[in-house]
This record gives C-alpha cells, sequence and structure tokens, in this order.
C-alpha cells in the first residue's frame, strides 16, 4: 500500500560540506541532495554542519477490497536533521563522519472510489496507517582525500554507512501475505553499504564550476532478508558571490538513480521499490556571517521522474543548515618571518622586492575568506623557508578602492590574487586562484 521511493541524505550546504548523496527505498527514506566536497583541506581545521531537510510526498491509487474499490491516499513528511563533520589531517586528507536524525510523518485517508465517501476496507489498519517515527537514521563514516591539478580541485571521499537507524524486525511481505499487521517505513536499512564520491571544482573568474558523483553499493542482505538498492548520483553546479562580500548564490541539477531492492531475493514489484531515477534543479544562497560561521538555505523541486512500478510522487525539496569551522591546532603565524603591510588600506602603493629573496605581494581584503585560508596557508610556507620569502601585503578594501583599480581591475583579476617576484626583483608571474594553488605556484618557485 505506502509505497515510498526517495532519495536520502541532507541537502547540500555551499564550501564546506560533506558529500553526501543517493536514494533510499521505502525502508529508508531520505531528502535529495548535492555533493559538494570542500574547496580547501586546513590541516587542524574541524568543520561542522548541521542541516536540516524537510520534503513532501502524495499519492493516490485504486485498490481492490472486498466491499468493492478503494481510493488510497497517502501524504508523507520527512524532516531530517544531520549534524556532520570533518577534520583536515594534511593539505591532502580528511576524516569525518554524520549521524542523521529523522521524523517521518504518515497521514492516510481510504475512500469508496465511486462516491468519495470516507471508508474502512477490511485492509487498514494491516497495511498503512497514520503514524509518527522518530528516530536515528543510518550514520556515516569516511575518508576524504584532495589534490590539485592546474586549476582543477580534485576531491574523493570512501567510506560506509553504519546500521544505526531502527529498522524492521520482520519481512513485511511475508506478513502481508498471512494478513498480520506490519510496517514498510524503517528509520534505518539494517546493512552496511560502502560508497564512494568524487567531484572536480574549477574557478572560472569569480565562479566556481563543479561536477560530482556518488554510488552506495548494496552488498548483503539484513538478517531478516532485505537488500537495498544500490544508489548512484551525480550532478553540477556553479557558485558565485555575484558581486556580494558576505553571500554566495548557487544552481545545479542531479541526477539520482536506485536499482530496486529484494526481500529475501524477490523484488516487490506490487509494492516498494522496484527501481527509479530522477533529475533534480535548484538553487541556493549561503550567508558568511563571521569568518568562520555560514548559514545556508537549499532548494531544488524534480524536474523528470522515472519508476518502475506504483511509487509515491515528491514535491519541493528545502533545507537549511548552518557550518562553522574551528582551529583545533594553533595556526602558523607571520612572528619572527619578513612579513610586512604595504601602505594604509585601499591605496595603490606599490611593492618594493627584496633583492636575494621570493617576494610575495599579496592583495587581500577583510571580506574575503580565501584569503584568510591563504593568510595562514603562506605564514606556513614562509616558517618552512624563513630565510627564503618576504610577504608584502595589501588591504585592497573593495573594488572602489585606488588598489583594486592599480593591481586587480585592469587583468580582470580578483581575490585571493599575488604578485611573486624573483630574487632579482624581476617578476615572475601574477595570479588570481584558490590559496592552495597559489601556495604550490609560490612553493614551485622556490624550487
Amino acid at each position: 500500500m505506502l509505497r515510498v521511493v526517495v532519495i536520502a541524505g541532507l541537502l547540500a550546504t555551499v564550501s564546506t560540506q560533506a558529500a553526501h548523496a543517493g536514494q533510499a527505498t521505502c525502508s529508508n527514506p531520505g531528502v535529495p541532495i548535492g555533493a559538494a566536497a570542500s574547496a580547501e583541506l586546513l590541516p587542524g581545521r574541524l568543520t561542522l554542519n548541521l542541516t536540516n531537510g524537510v520534503l513532501t510526498f502524495s499519492g493516490t491509487e485504486t485498490l481492490d477490497d472486498v466491499s468493492g474499490p478503494v481510493r488510497y491516499d497517502s501524504h508523507l513528511v520527512l524532516l531530517e536533521t544531520r549534524l556532520g563533520a570533518e577534520y583536515a589531517l594534511t593539505p591532502y586528507l580528511a576524516i569525518g563522519g554524520a549521524l542523521p536524525f529523522r521524523v517521518i510523518d504518515v497521514d492516510v485517508h481510504y475512500s469508496d472510489a465511486s462516491t468519495g465517501m470516507p471508508r474502512d476496507p477490511s485492509f487498514a489498519s494491516i497495511h498503512a496507517r497514520a503514524e509518527t517515527l522518530t528516530g536515528l537514521g543510518d550514520a556515516s563514516l569516511h575518508v576524504h582525500a584532495a589534490v590539485l591539478r592546474g586549476s582543477f580541485a580534485i576531491h574523493a571521499r570512501a567510506g560506509t554507512t553504519i546500521p544505526t537507524g531502527d529498522a524492521l524486525e520482520e519481512d513485511p511481505f511475508a506478513l502481508g501475505r498471512i494478513g498480520q499487521e506490519h510496517d514498510h517505513i524503517q528509520l534505518g536499512t539494517g546493512t552496511f553499504m560502502p560508497f564512494i564520491a568524487a567531484e572536480v571544482q574549477r574557478p572560472v573568474g569569480t565562479t566556481t564550476l563543479a561536477a560530482w558523483s556518488i554510488a552506495y553499493l548494496s552488498v548483503y542482505e539484513s538478517s531478516i532478508g532485505y537488500k537495498p538498492g544500490s544508489r548512484i548520483s551525480g550532478g553540477i553546479s556553479a557558485a558565485s558571490g555575484l558581486g556580494s562580500k558576505v553571500l554566495t548564490f548557487g544552481v545545479g541539477a542531479d541526477v539520482h538513480g536506485e536499482t530496486a531492492e529484494t526481500w529475501n531475493g524477490v523484488v516487490p514489484l506490487d509494492e516498494g521499490n522496484a527501481g527509479r531515477y530522477d533529475v533534480l534543479a535548484g538553487g541556493s544562497v549561503a550567508w558568511r556571517a563571521t569568518k568562520s560561521l555560514a548559514i545556508t538555505a537549499d532548494v531544488k523541486v524534480p524536474v523528470y521522474s522515472h519508476v518502475t512500478g506504483t511509487q509515491l510522487d515528491y514535491g519541493i525539496v528545502a533545507g537549511l543548515g548552518i557550518v562553522a569551522a574551528f582551529d583545533v591546532k594553533p595556526r602558523a603565524s607571520y612572528k619572527g618571518l619578513d612579513e610586512q603591510t604595504v601602505g594604509p588600506a585601499g591605496s595603490a602603493t606599490p611593492v618594493t622586492p627584496v633583492l636575494g629573496k621570493i617576494t610575495v605581494f599579496d592583495l587581500w581584503a577583510d571580506w574575503c575568506a580565501p584569503c584568510r585560508e591563504l593568510d595562514e596557508r603562506m605564514a606556513a610556507l614562509a616558517r618552512r623557508y624563513p630565510d627564503r620569502i618576504a610577504v608584502r601585503k595589501l588591504e585592497v578594501v573593495d573594488s572602489d578602492s585606488e588598489g583594486w583599480k592599480a593591481f586587480l581591475a585592469p587583468g580582470k583579476f580578483d581575490l585571493p590574487h599575488v604578485k611573486v617576484y624573483g630574487t632579482d626583483g624581476r617578476l615572475l608571474f601574477e595570479k588570481t586562484a584558490s590559496p592552495a594553488e597559489l601556495v604550490k605556484a609560490v612553493e614551485d618557485a622556490l624550487r
């Protein structure tokens, strides 16, 4: 009766989110998400995200009963709150995990298929009934690797779900065949599901483009013979501040596919998940409230669905999240190193290269979060080469300042941006890029 096949996880947040995506069977409903990885891994940094998603489902079908056809209307509301964490061990490796809490509210109505008058069919209390389920979903653990290849940031994750969510204790189809009351919805799958995810990000001007994919693999049956469907998802996105200092706007499209679930090796064709795929599109916005705190919102709508059998349709997917970063280890500083501020903020004061050293002219602004990250990374690099690097910094304030007009506007550059001079004082290169890419370029100049 209640036929639910939906997408698991949470709505995507911005910039420092874990990659979780995919669908789940009728026993483990969830919310469609994107899968953007953290743009940068900064050793010693702990990133926490608390995300909340809501999704409504509805469906109508006509069922046979001993007293005649019955119209069956079902409505389901899923609320999911997920706490995620990721800790960066090195610039290339992090570990993380997530724990969801779910509230699933089910409302059903039966009526005469001809007259529309309310009815109580003989199976009303056996199959679907009005109820609210609450509890933990399946947790997950993962490792996150990141590498730069030119202007491309490549991220990969591998991990597994952990069956912490409440699962059914008996086969609902077997109970239904003998007329016993049973449930079809559970909060977890009762199995470990390994997953692997990949994402590629590339800045193009002030816009960051990304493509991602993730696969959850169903490899064995639970103790009651239930094997969830494998889930494969992918998507593309674009994000930009559109000139704002504290806001980031994004658009994207996702494709989510799921293979059929089985119960004791049999695909339930009359109920449950017999396989489907869905296409969703939507937008997001993030507000960086402080240097280490961001608030995100995300909305997606289904634009195409292909299902096998009769399954519930879902509507608008909405989410709200908070992302916070904490430095567990003390950050590198320029204390005792060759680092100076050049001129007053916003000025067009030129830099004087330090002969005999690689001079880094760092252009930054207080509202530029990547600039702060570059500062930490550059300080760590300078500490490794204390006698070979001189750092000169100029706060350009904004695009209306004389400094911006002099150093960034002519080349249509943006922040973060550096100009790097050789030991003879001649310009080696200047570049706008991600913090990790800029530091790597400076380190290459030292070799």
